[in-house]
């Protein structure tokens, strides 16, 4: 399973100078500035998890602190480590603080790759940020989510809550790439309670928008007040590139993870004024691969309806022939039938899975292709391209 990584490297006596310079001489490599690239023994990592460098700019002590990633490679044996943000630490931590913190049973590996540099393995991982943060309170915003508590507290999530924050990391992953904003921010998710309500609550650099707030920016949509009165979570993502793009995500579904039965999600791209609502559903395994059944009045029939009321209030309004009003079709409800939901916050990725317009979705409803030997309806991949 893809997973959240550290990297020690010990910088060479030569390279360090170089390295805490940015290309004009003038000082350290922040967000927006090329990476600093180091050469390193070719190492295990996917590029879709967070790496976190713990860099040595000094013999035998922890000296800095970057976000990493896995570059090209550097000739026979070696892959470029890129490092970006790279900041210095209160102090420097030395090797013999972090051996007398860390527990007696990963000693020996620790002191392997700080003889040498390399990545942490995995069981150790935690345990290591654990005693840098212990020394330095300070970086919890940059460590928290590679902490032996935040892995703790995922191990600890029954199926019910895992299944519906792995659909709510979905929904943003795929809204922010849609809208061209860096996914890399949800990597950050380290929620401060042990039951968090929404995947939401664990991403501390995001503007999470008071339920009033939204209540009083959303009230002219159609149909808003089927949720306006509930509890409900919302959060605006940025691109600060060119062009800029404002982004507003509306959990619509805020009761407890394990009354929740799939996410019910609102992106609002604020930039192009743009209204996109997305009912998730997991696929189950089936003789030909990933399924999705379902019956006549069953809950999805209902979720559906209240789609059509929505729709019906839509259709009340008077057109608009301004050129920023043109959408290349006027049903803004879609269905995501997703093959797996494993839930890896570390993992920046997207699930495999069908996106389907609610108006394909109807076709294929009432298509003889869906209908079962029982009366049942099931959707797979074969008999949605039937």
């Amino acid at each position: 399973m893809i997973s959240a990584a550290a990297y020690i490297l010990r910088v060479p006596d030569n390279r360090r100078r170089i390295l805490l310079r940015d290309e004009s001489g003038m000082g350290f490599y922040g967000e927006e500035e090329p990476p600093a690239g180091e050469p390193v023994a070719r190492f295990d990592h996917s590029r879709r998890a967070p790496l976190v460098v713990l860099a040595c700019f000094e013999d035998d002590a922890i000296t800095h602190i970057a976000d990493g990633r896995k570059g090209n490679s550097a000739g026979r044996g070696l892959v470029v480590l890129n490092m970006r943000a790279i900041e210095p630490l209160e102090r420097p931590i030395l090797f013999s603080e972090l051996r007398d913190l860390v527990p007696v049973r990963i000693r020996t590996h620790l002191n392997r790759i700080l003889s040498s540099g390399g990545k942490l393995p995995p069981k150790s991982l935690g345990a290591v940020i654990d005693a840098v943060l212990s020394l330095q309170p300070g970086l919890a915003p940059r460590l928290a989510r590679f902490s032996e508590r935040r892995s703790t507290m995922i191990s600890r999530l029954t199926p019910a809550p895992r299944t519906n924050l792995s659909f709510q990391k979905e929904t943003l992953t795929t809204a922010l790439s849609i809208a061209g904003i860096e996914t890399e921010q949800l990597l950050a998710w380290s929620p401060e309670t042990p039951q968090p309500r929404s995947f939401l609550e664990g991403l501390p650099q995001a503007y999470v928008r008071e339920d009033a707030a939204i209540i009083s920016d959303f009230a002219a949509l159609p149909g808003f007040d089927a949720i306006g009165s509930l509890p409900f979570a919302a959060i605006v993502f940025q691109k600060t590139s060119f062009p800029p793009v404002r982004l507003t995500v509306v959990m619509a579904n805020r009761l407890p993870l394990e009354e929740q039965t799939g996410a019910d999600l609102i992106y609002y791209n604020e930039t192009y004024r743009s209204f996109v609502l997305v009912q998730y559903k997991s696929m189950n395994r089936g003789t030909k691969g990933p399924e999705f059944r379902w019956r006549e009045n069953d809950q999805l029939a209902d979720e559906i309806a209240r789609m059509d009321t929505v729709l019906a209030a839509l259709g009340k309004l008077p057109q608009n022939q301004s050129p920023a009003s043109f959408r290349l079709h006027p049903n803004p409800f879609f269905l995501k039938l997703c093959a797996r939901t494993l839930f890896n916050p570390d993992d920046k990725g997207l699930f495999s899975g069908m996106y389907l317009p609610l108006d394909l979705w109807r076709c294929l409803s009432n298509d003889p292709a869906t209908e079962g030997p029982r009366g049942g309806r099931v959707i797979n991949y074969d008999n949605v391209r039937a």
